[in-house]
């Protein structure tokens, strides 16, 4: 069985959680070779961030980096609809005497080059929906790219053979959005791997501590993309109402451009008990998750929430807000504490819940990290995609074009 996969971001260009998934599920179908009928996997993704054009994952899993348009942020759907022409052209070079079975892309960004090639190639369009372009803008299409995209969006949920979304929230907002039949779409979360996650040694945490918190400060900690989507300004409104409870407390943010809300944080006049550390590794991450008292990841939207599951498998303290996926892997007082989306009452309240009752506290971090190891394993993840993908292939073999 030969799997062409299309994806806009690979390692090491990652923006979001799209770049994470395909990050995480690749290695893993490499992984299930001896526990499942021979599989060949061929990827394509874009060369933004350098890397080989050509590398070996493991003897049937290949990524092919392609050197695609000039990537115009003004520009960015017309730059993205040219370089699948460029994706196109390249999986026709590779398809050679071993046809493709099967197509799998992920999100818009690779749709026009999937749906050309299930047509070349008459083979079926597997299409994994992360998120939407109205979804992301609160159900809304705000410009004429946005249109398009959201069109795309449409016509990828007609022409795929079946759609993975990454939990239940995401099944209801396609049937909604687009018409999509529940009995198309299989739901298959998202995972991390915790072996690629860096624990703190005790001496730099001694060290994180006296740099963030010298005078014995609870710390809370956002990491993320600087979107509304986001809800970092939802969790600066709420710090006047968490420092009136506690007022050696301090917000540690961390995300490229971050420091664009500061402005925000003067006008709250909480700017001195606000840290905006812009863009940070994944390691300083980590590190920072094993120091922090809780991570508030308080989303508008969200259709997963990958990063809530990085923090509960560090045994960090979780409050996120009750909305989408995210309200899916976070249950309320059971392995985290959620509050209600862009209410920041409802995130002090959480806050406060947190403090005033450690036991409790420390009972639902080992709560959590028990369900992540036992739930969003890539391993697992990718035992189910190999199955859906034998299934695909199974009825096309089966089925007239």
């Amino acid at each position: 069985m030969r799997i062409l996969v299309l994806a806009w971001e690979y390692p090491p260009y990652v923006v979001g959680g799209l770049g994470k998934h395909v990050a995480g599920l690749l290695p893993a179908l490499g992984e299930l070779q001896e526990r499942f009928e021979p599989l060949r996997v061929d990827v394509l993704t874009t060369r933004y961030a350098g890397g080989l054009p050509i590398e070996q994952i493991d003897e049937r899993v290949t990524i092919h980096r392609l050197d695609a348009s000039y990537f115009d942020p003004a520009n960015m759907y017309n730059t993205v609809i040219d370089s699948n022409h460029i994706f196109v052209d390249y999986a026709n070079q590779i398809s050679g005497d071993a046809p493709f079975d099967l197509i799998h892309i992920h999100d818009w960004l690779t749709g026009v080059a999937g749906v050309r090639l299930k047509y070349e190639h008459k083979i079926p369009l597997l299409v994994t929906i992360h998120a939407t372009e109205r979804g992301r803008h609160q159900g809304y299409v705000t410009s004429y790219n946005s249109s398009r995209i959201d069109g795309l969006e449409a016509q990828l949920c007609h022409e795929a053979w079946r759609i993975i979304v990454c939990s239940n929230f995401m099944t209801t907002e396609l049937h909604s959005y687009f018409g999509t039949p529940f009995d198309k779409m299989v739901v298959v979360p998202n995972g991390i791997d915790q072996g690629s996650l860096s624990i703190c040694p005790p001496d730099r945490q001694a060290e994180l501590l006296a740099q963030f918190a010298p005078n014995g400060e609870k710390l809370l900690f956002f990491v993320g993309r600087i979107a509304h989507e986001k809800g970092l300004h939802v969790l600066l409104r709420a710090m006047p109402g968490i420092l009136h409870s506690y007022p050696q407390t301090k917000l540690l943010v961390a995300g490229r451009n971050s420091r664009h809300l500061s402005p925000l944080a003067s006008e709250l006049r909480v700017d001195g008990s606000v840290q905006f550390l812009d863009y940070i590794t994944d390691q300083h991450r980590d590190w920072i998750y094993q120091v922090v008292d809780t991570a508030i990841f308080p989303s508008l939207y969200e259709p997963f929430g990958i990063v809530a599951l990085e923090a509960m498998a560090l045994d960090c303290n979780v409050i996120a807000s009750d909305v989408g996926g995210l309200g899916e892997v976070v249950r309320h007082e059971v392995n985290g504490l959620t509050c209600y989306p862009n209410d920041p009452l409802s995130i002090v309240w959480a806050v406060r819940r947190l403090f005033s009752d450690p036991g409790a506290a420390a009972v639902r971090r080992l709560q959590a990290h028990a369900q992540v190891s036992q739930q969003y394993s890539w391993h697992t993840i990718a035992q189910q995609t190999v199955s859906l993908y034998r299934s695909i292939v199974a009825e096309r073999a089966s089925t007239a074009w």
